[in-house]
């Protein structure tokens, strides 16, 4: 900062040369912007900020400058106030870590890190019990918000708090967490008093936040209001406070102790709390040691993927040592382009589910003493006791070394033979063959499916949904299932990925626990970790706008596929089966694949034991690159990989068909979410696959990581 030229006193002057080799050391960036008067043009309660040193990093540094100057030759400021917040910046400045300093990174970078950090410092946590305020599991919450603050400041802490919670309508009675975001500028004791009566009359049940981005003084001088459960706190109304109070209220954000230089929360600092950061952050990529340049060539991706057709859209989410970094979504539901793609809409996960669903259910019952490894599908199956899959463990099926066949087309059939002119495919395009199925793979046209199997209405025999307007008949589930038990069984012991053994784990599930996998997930799971937005038969539970169509089915359904799942075999299960139904967004995969990087912890909650994480995502044979049911990389570099070439061979995840992939290594701390519908308008589309657009997006991410050795040159 080039400092004006005015007449002061010798020790203003000596603060001015702090304050310029304070400025030299953030990237010259030095103070708040403090709210300003519009009448005076000076700061509306300047005088008391300036003792508490409350000069956060903006961006018009030179502009605060005057401001301080214009109010010291007013007679508006004491010298004994400035020597105070001087010494206070000079402490901020010290406990602001950058855990690194990129010698080719752009100074606003590097700014924007120090300012955010000195932001997240300044925030403060009062609770009456020493305890977080919002519980481990979110499964019973019912969270409002009230507001007495600007409108920018509401969306801010609104938008951020629904990345963990979804906020229920104000006028339900039952609410029992409210988030009262108050202004700091105009508190009182009436004022609160008046407010928390409105409150409690409403919601007489409700634990009570209140949520102040600078409180001022006023908890110098008064305790934590009668009625008030816990107060979130920090000491400017900068925008970006509001989102991370409401990253605090989360549990998103680590809170340290009120500082005893900190008297102006004199009366509160009884309920002064630490917290520690339990769920995702949402954060920068310079906090985590990551380049921000390198993250920016994924939007080049997926522009490429996009102007080559290879999906109409998609979700893409990096996430670092629990702090996500890289949220963004491209492109829009289909090409006709009538609706962007947005965070919360779901996708068909596909074969994701295996490792949503079926596998952590399975974890649980396991960590039950439920079943184990060596038990035999005889003994949960009797009706395999007279074929020759009896004798198959189910860790035979988690390795996909069941012998079981990959998969069956249940659907071909129902088709009705009688109708059915010529052969079933052709492998060239004619008038007789005019469904592309794949490549050199052509459907009959006069293909019809019989009466007895479909129908358009549902009732009591024809009661399993299929799509929309068609149910199948209930009684065509024992045929699915004798078509599998009559399947040829290949060389046991031998990797064969098969959706057939995914089959029985889906249903041994329901038969362990008493419940459909999507009910028992629902509660074990998805509700407890705030995954609100991933389920099974989403018609059913969600606005069909929220839901991305998947393929246009010109062979079997005769329909865009649009809120049922893709997987026609999952479909006559009626969309819950253990290998594919699932639909969810980007951040809620990345909470699961989260819970399992902390080895079965998250929100502060605890699901799987350490021991059971690393028995299933470690590879059991020198032979098979999986572990048990999750997908690991391939460690022969001459063969293909499901992963980034860069992926730790601990790591582990899962791909779909529709063109998903999730992905967390331990080694890297990351975690990598893609979802897709690159099956739109048509299942034949490869070019997500040939241009290997999910895993050079993973690419990017491994490459943004700064090595430790850089930075020890750096430092």
């Amino acid at each position: 900062i080039s400092i004006p030229a005015v007449k002061m006193p010798g020790q203003l002057f000596e603060r001015s040369q702090a304050l310029e080799t304070l400025s030299d050391n953030s990237n010259k960036q030095i103070f708040s912007p403090w709210r300003v008067d519009n009448h005076t043009g000076l700061p509306v309660t300047f005088e008391k900020t300036v003792p508490k040193g409350i000069f956060f990093l903006s961006e018009n540094p030179e502009d605060d400058f005057k401001k301080l100057v214009r109010a010291y030759k007013n007679n508006l400021l004491v010298e004994d106030d400035l020597d105070i917040g001087c010494k206070r910046i000079l402490e901020k400045l010290q406990e602001v870590k950058c855990d690194f300093v990129p010698q080719d990174s752009v100074p606003e970078s590097i700014a924007h890190l120090t300012r955010r950090q000195a932001f997240e410092q300044g925030v403060r946590f009062f609770n009456r019990r020493d305890i977080a305020f919002l519980p481990a599991g979110f499964t019973n919450i019912k969270a409002g918000i009230i507001s007495d603050v600007k409108e920018e400041a509401t969306f801010t802490f609104h938008q951020m708090i629904e990345n963990h919670i979804p906020l229920t309508n104000n006028e339900v009675s039952d609410l029992n967490y409210i988030f009262w975001l108050a202004d700091g500028s105009e508190l009182n004791d009436s004022i609160i008093e008046h407010k928390l009566s409105i409150i409690l009359e409403k919601y007489p049940e409700a634990q009570i936040a209140i949520i102040i981005a600078d409180s001022g003084d006023y908890f110098k001088f008064h305790s934590l209001p009668d009625g008030v459960d816990a107060l979130f706190t920090s000491t400017s109304d900068y925008l970006p406070v509001w989102d991370l109070l409401a990253q605090a209220v989360a549990g998103g954000l680590i809170i340290g102790h009120a500082q005893p230089h900190e008297d102006w929360l004199a009366n509160v600092k009884q309920f002064s709390r630490k917290s520690s950061a339990t769920r995702l952050k949402f954060g920068i990529p310079e906090e985590v040691a990551m380049y921000r340049d390198s993250l920016l060539y994924i939007d080049s991706i997926m522009t490429e993927a996009i102007r080559l057709e290879a999906t109409p859209g998609a979700q893409v989410l990096i996430a670092r040592d629990g702090v996500v970094v890289w949220s963004k979504n491209y492109g829009h539901h289909t090409y006709e382009k009538n609706r962007e793609v947005e965070s919360s809409d779901l996708y068909d996960v596909a074969s994701v589910t295996k490792i949503m669903a079926t596998i952590p259910a399975l974890m649980h019952l396991y960590e039950k003493g439920k079943w184990k490894m060596e038990d035999t599908l005889g003994m949960y199956f009797p009706e395999t006791d007279t074929t020759d899959k009896a004798g198959i463990t189910l860790k035979e099926l988690l390795l996909h070394e069941s012998g079981l066949t990959s998969y069956i087309p249940f659907y071909q059939q129902t088709i009705d033979r009688d109708r059915l002119k010529g052969g079933l495919f052709g492998r060239r395009y004619s008038w007789l063959y005019n469904i592309k199925l794949d490549d050199y793979i052509y459907l009959n046209r006069t293909v019809r499916y019989r009466k007895d199997t479909f129908q358009k209405r549902p009732d009591e025999v024809f009661s399993i949904p299929v799509a929309h307007n068609f149910f199948m008949n209930r009684q065509y589930l024992d045929s699915m299932k004798l078509q599998v038990l009559e399947s040829p069984l290949r060389t046991r012991h031998r990797y064969l990925y098969s959706d057939l053994g995914f089959f029985f784990l889906g249903q041994l599930v329901a038969n362990l626990s008493g419940k459909t996998t999507d009910v028992f997930m629902d509660s074990v799971y998805y509700k407890p970790l705030g995954m609100y937005r991933t389920a099974f038969l989403p018609a059913d539970k969600f606005p069909s706008e929220e839901i991305v169509p998947t393929e246009e089915d010109n062979a079997f359904r005769k329909q865009l596929i649009h809120g049922w799942v893709h997987d026609p075999g999952a479909a006559m299960m009626g969309g819950v089966a253990g290998h594919a139904g699932l639909f969810s967004n980007a951040l809620d995969m990345a909470r699961m694949m989260q819970m399992y990087l902390n080895k079965g912890t998250y929100g502060g909650k605890r699901y799987l034991e350490e021991s059971t994480i690393d028995l299933y995502t470690t590879a059991h044979s020198a032979e098979n690159r999986r572990g048990l049911g999750f997908d690991k990389p391939e460690p022969d570099t001459a063969k293909v990989s499901p992963a980034s070439k860069f992926a730790a061979l601990s790591s582990f995840g899962h791909s779909g068909f529709t063109g998903t992939l999730v992905w967390a290594d331990p080694e890297s701390g990351l975690v990598y979410v893609f979802l897709s519908n690159r099956i739109h308008p048509h299942q034949y589309n490869k070019t997500l696959i040939k241009e290997n657009i999910r895993t050079r997006i993973q690419d990017a991410a491994y490459k943004a990581i700064i090595r430790r050795d850089e930075t020890s040159q750096e430092h």
